[in-house]
């Protein structure tokens, strides 16, 4: 059994987070699945409004063109590129590529991401604006 009462415990401050860039981008990416949930939530309720009717999807857009609801929507969409983009840098750290007995830099895993981002948004731009 250890004994806890020898053991160093030293206070974090509330707001030890903004002590380091770091800390404050590491919870701002937390907060971030707070509004990616929100903005799933948002889209499966488009969804049921469609399926249900004309005048419930009717309903549901003018609901979403408040001021209120717009103004969260500017918030969560920069909260959910937030949490893409810190989630494909992570990813040159995380992912390891080798092509024979060399790796793969992570700026070209991390650049791959990227480019696959913009071109899958591109190709729903153009279905969408078409």
């Amino acid at each position: 059994m250890i004994d806890r009462s020898k053991m160093l415990h030293r206070p974090l401050p509330a707001m030890w987070w903004l002590e380091k860039k770091g800390y404050f981008i590491f919870i701002l990416r937390e907060l971030s699945a707070v509004f990616v949930a929100l903005f799933a939530l948002a889209t499966i309720l488009q969804v049921r409004a469609i399926n249900h009717s004309a005048e419930a999807y009717a309903e549901f857009t003018a609901w979403l063109a408040s001021p209120l609801l717009l103004c969260l929507s500017v918030v969560s969409l920069a909260f959910v590129l937030l949490h893409a983009v810190t989630w494909f840098i992570l990813a040159g750290k995380v992912l390891v590529v080798s092509l024979g007995e060399k790796r793969v830099p992570a700026s070209l895993i991390v650049g791959a991401h990227f480019a696959g981002w913009l071109v899958v948004s591109a190709v729903i731009a153009g279905v969408v604006l078409r």
